[in-house]
């Protein structure tokens, strides 16, 4: 009998250490795909001219968001702190160089939770090509804080949110959904 308590004793602590390491992996899913918690719920506008706002540039020159009505927008709600935003950014570069002259515009919302010196540092240090701004009160009407960063809208030509997306997500990814609303093959 006490061989058999030995055992089982033995294999319980096996099936802890399985079960405390698939809980450590399985938080790390979670927040690859999640994303960096920054706080707060959101809920996704219903079909609103989401473009009708103003922010402004890291430059502090105002951006009338309304200029881009007529051409798909990605909103990307980010800040520097941020590392799936930082993997992502890269994307969006490549992306705005391929398509902003086929009616793509993307605009960076971010957080600045180390201020805006810092978000203005960062896109000179990283060529963002695309507008950078800072998230405040006029966006954040239109686009609740999000529960995670990256927290990325697609706008479509008529100012109407196709798709949020929370967490980071690859490439080709946003590449598919600017090509289906660009028409382009």
């Amino acid at each position: 009998m006490r061989e058999y308590t030995m055992i089982f004793h033995r294999v319980t602590g096996k099936g802890m250490i399985i079960m405390r390491t698939a809980a450590i992996l399985l938080a790390l899913a979670l927040t690859v795909t999640i994303g960096c918690s920054s706080g707060g719920s959101a809920k996704i506008p219903k079909n609103a001219n989401m473009l009708n706002f103003t922010v402004n540039d890291v430059n502090d020159r105002p951006i009338d968001m309304r200029q881009y009505l007529g051409k798909v927008v990605i909103v990307d709600i980010w800040d520097t702190w941020c590392g799936p935003c930082r993997m992502e950014i890269p994307h969006f570069v490549d992306l705005y160089s391929t398509y902003k002259g086929k009616g793509l515009e993307i605009v960076g919302l971010a957080l600045a939770r180390q201020g805006k010196d810092a978000v203005k540092q960062f896109t000179t240090q990283n060529g963002l090509n695309y507008t950078s701004a800072v998230y405040n009160e006029e966006a954040q009407k239109l686009f609740p804080p999000p529960a995670g960063i990256p927290t990325t809208y697609i706008i479509d030509q008529q100012g109407n949110i196709v798709e949020k997306i929370v967490g980071m997500r690859d490439k080709a990814y946003f590449e598919q959904k600017i090509k289906s609303l660009l028409k382009i093959s």
